[in-house]
């Protein structure tokens, strides 16, 4: 919490001996001061008020009246912050800024970096965090600094910033820095409401362009993935963990590490992606997997082997890719996003020629809309075309 005070700063005298007054901004153990206008002896301060008789002061009260009105005005504004949640995101200099300018926030003053610094504590979502946290440690990366306020991001700015992360990286994880960015603006502007729309970069801003990859395998590629024989226990843990996922309609690499029971045959959680909540039964192929690897503790030795799904994801694709350059597989770049692919595409086509509604609802795709309240969705639609996929297989 920030604090205001009236002081006699009397760390350097003035050359006729007198000393400012100032009042002393406190935030997160720093202070930063705004002058009052008054120089005076240090005989004649009285913590807090000018005392009577002080020279060159021709009205002690209306002077004492000034610095009182001035402490007032600080903590109105303190308040003003703290009742608007902006004072959280705010350097003690920043909220010094506020109140100094009369309770308008330099847009220039307010650092990016910093503010989504507060900000990622506050997501839920781990998976969402660490994208956040990736593109916190990409921007620092980009700069040299932990200094990047708003309005310096412009236009040219983000082309420039687009152009040093497509040197490195592939135009999806490109876009995902850029969207991450943007969705820091919108919350700067309508949440917490610390800069204006006047500085918004991203009107008429490209993307970097990014053609969808075809991961769709052929139904005999997960046949030759599915009864591939290693020695090798990391590849063998790979297979099956892409085969599990294939097994349960595609599910997604963190949604697996995040179950915690079978209960009456079926795995009920949320989507970590969408938050929607969503069902899916396990059929035998899936749980002859989830016996043959069943933790000590947890429902999963994925869950006890890796510290989180960000590993998880990590380790399988880099043991797939080992799968893949096999001969009898042939896949280079095989990865976990292969099964859900695939998944769909064999339900998309003949002989089994499921429609595009049914195959975005196995998959969980989108969030719950006002419309989805409607409807009971009859599982076992999703369970049969799934049945289906499989027997195929």
């Amino acid at each position: 919490m920030a604090t205001a005070k009236l002081i006699l700063d009397t760390r350097k005298a003035k050359k006729d001996g007198t000393f400012p007054i100032k009042l002393a901004i406190s935030h997160k153990s720093k202070t930063s001061y705004i002058r009052a206008n008054f120089a005076i002896p240090e005989k004649y301060w009285d913590n807090g008020r000018i005392k009577r008789g002080c020279p060159d002061i021709d009205n002690i009260r209306t002077a004492n009246n000034k610095l009182a009105s001035l402490l007032l005005d600080a903590d109105d504004f303190i308040e003003e912050l703290e009742e608007r949640r902006r004072i959280d995101i705010m350097s003690v200099a920043q909220v010094a800024d506020y109140i100094k300018n009369g309770g308008k926030q330099q847009q220039s003053a307010v650092n990016f970096l910093e503010y989504i610094e507060k900000y990622v504590p506050t997501i839920k979502n781990n998976s969402t965090k660490e994208k956040y946290n990736t593109t916190l440690v990409k921007l620092k990366d980009y700069m040299g600094t932990d200094l990047l306020f708003f309005d310096d991001i412009t236009k040219a700015w983000l082309n420039r910033y687009k152009e040093y992360r497509l040197e490195n990286s592939s135009a999806a994880t490109t876009n995902i820095d850029l969207r991450n960015i943007r969705a820091i603006f919108n919350r700067a502007i309508d949440f917490d409401e610390v800069i204006g729309q006047e500085i918004y970069p991203f009107r008429k801003f490209e993307f970097a362009e990014s053609k969808p990859r075809n991961l769709r395998l052929p139904i005999e590629k997960i046949r030759q993935i599915r009864d591939f024989q290693t020695d090798n226990k990391y590849i063998a843990l790979a297979r099956d963990f892409f085969m599990l996922s294939f097994y349960l309609i595609g599910m997604n690499n963190s949604d697996i590490y995040d179950i915690v029971s079978i209960t009456e045959g079926r795995i009920e959680y949320d989507r970590n992606k969408t938050n929607k909540s969503y069902s899916v039964k396990v059929e035998p192929e899936a749980m002859e997997i989830f016996e043959r690897r069943k933790g000590e503790n947890l429902l999963l030795i994925y869950q006890e082997r890796y510290a989180n799904a960000r590993n998880l994801t990590k380790q399988m694709n880099k043991h797939l890719k080992e799968l893949g350059k096999h001969e009898s597989i042939n896949i280079p770049d095989l990865m976990m996003y292969h099964a859900r692919h695939s998944w769909a595409g064999i339900a998309a086509k003949k002989p089994i020629g499921a429609g595009k509604p049914l195959i975005a609802q196995a998959l969980g795709h989108g969030k719950t809309t006002v419309t989805d309240t409607y409807f009971d969705y009859d599982n076992e639609l999703v369970d049969d075309l799934n049945r289906r996929v499989l027997t195929l297989l």
